[in-house]
């Protein structure tokens, strides 16, 4: 349980490992976009790890890499595709960055050593829900500053929006600055090198 745990938190793959931060910055302007992207990445990492399970021990080495890579992006063309045809308007709002997701998936696998099937699900369950959380967290937030709502609901009535810089991506940048730092104090992690 402690891999499970360490995904979520203690190796947090937005707000501790800084993976997903150009789709954390472009689309998570709302709560709801911040929630369907870390969905989204979650479940791509979950079936691209299951699948490399059994997939990759049965090719040579040097072809790993490659398989690895097929099979993201099939599963990011089927997700996209699926989401296309259930919900245009998701996808417009999610934009352009989505196939992102590839690259930040890619980067969270294991390369050369192929750990148990149990130990791979609870690391990538961790990670998935890190996902969820904190890109859920990033959208809550810019929605509130931006907008004044939280998942399309307004909290706050005024003719002027409370900071709409927080719904662009200037703001989105800082946002997500200030709670990589805040993440950084809390977990007393940050400023120095890592393996």
């Amino acid at each position: 349980m402690k891999i499970f745990w360490e995904g979520m938190f203690r190796k947090n793959p937005v707000l501790v490992l800084a993976i997903g931060l150009v789709p954390a910055v472009a689309m998570t302007t709302t709560a709801l976009n911040g929630f369907i992207l870390g969905i989204s990445i979650a479940l791509v990492l979950l079936a691209s790890s299951i699948a490399n399970v059994f997939l990759v021990p049965l090719i040579p080495a040097n072809a790993r890499p490659a398989l690895r890579a097929i099979i993201l992006i099939t599963l990011i063309v089927a997700l996209y595709g699926f989401m296309l045809y259930t919900n245009p308007g998701l996808v417009a709002g999610l934009g352009i960055f989505f196939p992102f997701m590839v690259a930040d998936a890619f980067r969270l696998q294991k390369s050369d050593q192929q750990p148990a099937f149990g130990e791979i699900v609870l690391e990538t369950l961790g990670q998935g829900l890190g996902f969820i959380w904190s890109l859920t967290l990033i959208g809550v937030v810019r929605e509130f500053l931006g907008f004044g709502a939280i998942f399309g609901q307004e909290i706050v009535t005024t003719v002027l929006r409370p900071m709409s810089l927080a719904s662009g991506v200037p703001g989105g940048l800082i946002i997500v600055g200030l709670l990589l730092a805040l993440t950084n104090a809390i977990t007393k992690q940050g400023g120095e090198l890592h393996d």
